[in-house]
């Protein structure tokens, strides 16, 4: 049974401020793996050649997820609307339903490299988005998959320096999965487009941002940290504002730059 304080949760069903016109096709309920494992697949209007492609990641085991909330994080209208709004941009999307966080990002972007062709996707053009306490994940899906070509990261737990643990704790007391040993999961490939909204209030959070910040200046890799500073946590959702705008803006521009979609 849904939890009904969760289940009343604006986060749940608000829409993302910033929407586009988009008609095109939506391929549902694709299995990537077995079980109830399967994916949305939101294609661009205009599809003459195989398209790049985003995968927005999870980071919450959608049986717990739904069990609290009475819904899959595929069906959050925020994920949906990203979603559109990529495809809108040209950039096929993904959105998918999991079991265990971890393990079934890889399988789904094995699914997709492999079925490529078939879907009208190029393997050699995969980004991910992700957002809040589903960065973690996605920060160790690029640590591994070394293949991706760039990411967006909004308002998230990164990694825990030496002798810290804000995400570590943070996993456990919100119920992400954190797959990663700190700084020793560093992604060292991937361009990352980072945007911290200065006012959220999540204990811990932006401290850990500044320090990925810190570690990618250190290593000299190719991350951009963009300080939103009016903003706060969810502002794609909650905040409507111009600056708002800019910001989900800014991101495409970012994705569209890197996966060559012009």
């Amino acid at each position: 049974m849904s939890d009904p304080e969760h289940k009343d949760n604006p986060i749940l069903s608000k829409p993302l401020v910033y929407q586009l016109p988009y008609e095109g096709e939506v391929r549902r309920g694709i299995a990537y793996a077995s079980g109830p494992r399967v994916m949305d697949l939101y294609l661009p209007e205009q599809l003459a050649e195989p398209a790049s492609v985003m995968v927005l990641v999870t980071g919450y085991p959608d049986p717990g997820f739904e069990a609290k909330t009475g819904r899959k994080l595929m069906e959050l209208q925020a994920n949906i609307d990203w979603a559109k709004l990529f495809a809108a941009n040209g950039i096929a999307a993904v959105i998918y339903s999991n079991i265990e966080p971890n393990a079934d990002a890889f399988l789904l972007l094995d699914f997709l490299k492999t079925q490529a062709p078939a879907l009208g996707l190029d393997r050699e053009r995969i980004g991910i988005w992700s957002s809040s306490g589903n960065v973690p994940n996605a920060v160790n899906v690029l640590h591994t998959d070394t293949a991706l070509r760039c990411a967006v990261l909004l308002y998230g737990y990164m990694l825990d320096t030496k002798g810290d643990s804000i995400v570590a704790d943070s996993s456990k007391a919100i119920g992400f999965v954190n797959p990663n040993r700190g700084m020793e999961h560093f992604p060292e490939n991937a361009p990352i487009l980072i945007v911290k909204a200065g006012k959220d209030e999540l204990p811990g959070l932006n401290q850990s941002i500044d320090d990925f910040e810190a570690e990618a200046l250190a290593r000299n890799s190719p991350v951009s940290v963009i300080e939103f500073k009016e903003g706060v946590h969810a502002f794609d959702i909650f905040d409507d504002s111009q600056r708002s705008i800019e910001m989900i803006k800014l991101c495409l521009g970012f994705l569209r730059l890197r996966l060559n979609v012009y």
